[in-house]
C-alpha cells in the first residue's frame, strides 16, 4: 500500500495512518503531534468575537412548550453551549436562567439555538451579557 494510491478509500487511508502512528516509538509520535499541531493550528483560527470559558453551571431553560434543566459546558458574552440529550432544532428560541457565581442574582436571558449536535446545543444570546 503506497501513500499516494488514490484508489484507497478515506477509511483505508485513516486506518493506515492509525496503524503507522500506533507502531511508532513514543518520541516519534510526540514529535509528529507537535509538527501536525504547528502546521494545522494557524489554518483554524478562533472565529468567535468573545472567547468561551469552560464551566459546569446548572441552567433552567424554557421554550416551545418545554422546560428542562441541564448544564452549561462553556459560556461567553454572546452565547453558551448546553450539554443535553433532548431534541432541539436550529432557530428554536429559549429563555435561560443561571447563576455564574454563588450569591449573585441569577442571570435571566433569551437566545436562539444556532447549533445542534449529538452532545448538546449552541445558543446565541439575544443581548450580550454585560461584564463578562
Amino acid at each position: 500500500m503506497t501513500i499516494n494510491d488514490k484508489k484507497l478509500s478515506i477509511t483505508e487511508v485513516r486506518g493506515r495512518l492509525f496503524e503507522l502512528i500506533f507502531n511508532m516509538p513514543e518520541a516519534e509520535t510526540r514529535d509528529l503531534l507537535k509538527k501536525l499541531e504547528m502546521q494545522w493550528r494557524p489554518k483554524y483560527k478562533e472565529r468567535r468575537k468573545h472567547p468561551r470559558k469552560s464551566t459546569f453551571i446548572g441552567v433552567d431553560c424554557a421554550g416551545n412548550k418545554c422546560a428542562f434543566t441541564d448544564f452549561i459546558q462553556n459560556l461567553s458574552a454572546e452565547g453558551l453551549y448546553i450539554d443535553t440529550q433532548l431534541p432541539f432544532f436550529v432557530g428554536q428560541e429559549l429563555s435561560m436562567t443561571f447563576s455564574v457565581t454563588n450569591g449573585e442574582a441569577p442571570i435571566k436571558i433569551t437566545g436562539k439555538i444556532v447549533r445542534v449536535d449529538s452532545r448538546g446545543i449552541g445558543v446565541k444570546f439575544d443581548a450580550r451579557l454585560s461584564n463578562f
